[in-house]
């Protein structure tokens, strides 16, 4: 009888132990997540021995870019041609195959330099959404996931160089200045006129090229100082859903965000 009850608590225990190890997790294992993925779009944020140049003046045409179809599939721009090639992920490392290209000419564009990085076995990490590629213990290219710039952004804060106590209401009292980034052109108003031009934004690098305004007079609104600070800007952060523009390390405008491309 005792031999009978302690095989029917037995298979109970190994039951139950059976019920919950296909439940839960066993300790030890983490399921894959996107952020650790490769799979999908990388934009390029660092290249190493780039002779001093800042990204955006390397690749003035766009930031060149790493797109992981699959394991074994990439495809990818230099910042002038578009690249699509074979490739093998396999625990840490990448194996580059032969990749196709197409053959634009591009002025001013540091191809060359990219493209000599995608050559036979790196290694990698992904941190932070940062996917960084490593030749020996050198790291040779980082890359981030393609930021939101894009969209109109409407001004929020406005630190001119005057440092004067003026509110945004006493420097643009008929409207705020907005501003809209799309497919590297930019469009919006001053808080007066509206202005066109170019930009490239590089990891967090941005320049802006050939920025042009009408000529309607507005009395009362700042609109040289924004034009100034605006052309000025070399670098931006998207936090907390804000746009921070920078020149040279000095914040000079904060954005909040109207509305995102659909």
């Amino acid at each position: 009888m005792k031999k009978t009850i302690l095989k029917m608590m037995f298979v109970g225990i190994l039951a139950t132990a059976l019920t919950t190890s296909c439940s839960t997790q066993l300790p030890g294992l983490t399921k894959p997540t996107e952020n650790n993925s490769i799979l999908g779009k990388w934009e390029l944020d660092y290249l190493a021995t780039n002779d001093g140049k800042s990204l955006v003046d390397s690749f003035p045409d766009g930031a060149p870019y790493l797109n992981f179809v699959s394991n074994s599939l990439l495809n990818a721009s230099d910042g002038c041609n578009t690249l699509n090639g074979a490739v093998t992920v396999k625990g840490n490392e990448i194996s580059f195959g032969n990749m196709a290209a197409t053959m634009k000419a591009c002025q001013g564009v540091n191809d060359y330099a990219f493209n000599s990085k995608l050559k036979g076995k790196l290694k990698y990490s992904i941190s932070d959404e940062t996917l960084t590629l490593i030749q020996g213990d050198i790291a040779v290219m980082r890359f981030k996931r393609p930021t939101s710039l894009a969209g109109t952004w409407v001004l929020e804060e406005f630190i001119a160089k005057d440092r004067s106590a003026k509110t945004l209401d006493q420097r643009f009292p008929n409207k705020k200045p907005t501003v809209t980034f799309q497919n590297n052109q930019i469009s919006g108003t001053n808080g007066c006129n509206n202005l066109t031009g170019g930009y490239v934004a590089i990891g967090k690098n941005i320049k802006m090229g050939n920025i042009a305004t009408t000529r309607m007079a507005c009395d009362g609104v700042d609109e040289a100082s924004f034009n100034e600070r605006f052309n000025a800007t070399n670098s931006y952060e998207i936090s907390n859903g804000k746009l921070v523009l920078y020149a040279n390390g000095v914040k000079t405008m904060v954005f909040g965000n109207l509305k995102q491309p659909r």
